[in-house]
This record gives structure tokens, sequence and C-alpha cells, in this order.
């Protein structure tokens, strides 16, 4: 059974809103507007599976927080379908932003980008 992890990735996902997202080769980017409506833009590497949902569809969290979901099903699938090996370092993250909706992705790793105008 899946367990929901709260993580910190560097940004809150709280009232995110325009969200935005480019599948480019294995990677996704992806911007939106903070709750105080300023640019985030992170990537997602090495994805092997993601979704976009509009409604939060685990009822027993949070739908303004970041997860690492640990003990992932789906996961497990591409482990069983021989896609992937624990050695890989995939992990399941669930950003969800409140109504805006969830983002799900199977991928190595999370980073932000430096805002341009810094």
């Amino acid at each position: 059974m899946p367990k929901y992890k709260i993580v910190d990735l560097g940004f809150s996902t709280a009232d995110g809103e325009r969200p935005e997202f480019r599948f480019i080769g294995k990677d996704i980017h992806f911007s939106f507007l903070d709750w105080n409506e300023k640019p985030v833009e992170f990537t997602a590497f090495d994805v092997r599976a993601f979704s976009w949902i509009e409604e939060m569809d685990i009822p027993s969290i949070r739908d303004d927080t970041t997860y690492e979901v640990e003990e992932s099903e789906l996961i497990e699938k591409y482990f069983s379908w021989n896609l992937a090996s624990p050695k890989d370092g995939y992990r399941h993250f669930k950003l969800c932003f409140n109504a805006a909706g969830v983002f799900d992705v199977m991928c190595k790793t999370i980073a932000t980008v430096k805002s341009r105008e810094s």
C-alpha cells in the first residue's frame, strides 16, 4: 500500500496557478505561478511515467502539498514489467496544486530552475 511522505523540493505548490509543462526528450519542464504570483520552474529528469488530473485522487492527503510516494504501485509495475529496477533510482512524486490539479510523476529527480530575474 502506498505511503505519502511530505517532501520539500524548494518551492510550494499551495495555491499554484497556471501550470504548464513540456515533455522534451526524457524530461518534463514544468512552470507555474506560486501563491505570491511569482514564477516557479522545475524539471523532472528521466521521466518514465506521468499524469495530470484536475481532482485530488487520494482523499487522505492534502491537496496543497508535495509528496514522495513510498511503496509506489506505479514503480512496482515498472519493476514487474522489467522496465526498471531498484538500482535505477526512480522515485514517484505527487505535486498537488489545490484546485488547479495534481501532477504525478515517476522520475529520477526533480530540480528547480534558477530564475532569470536573479
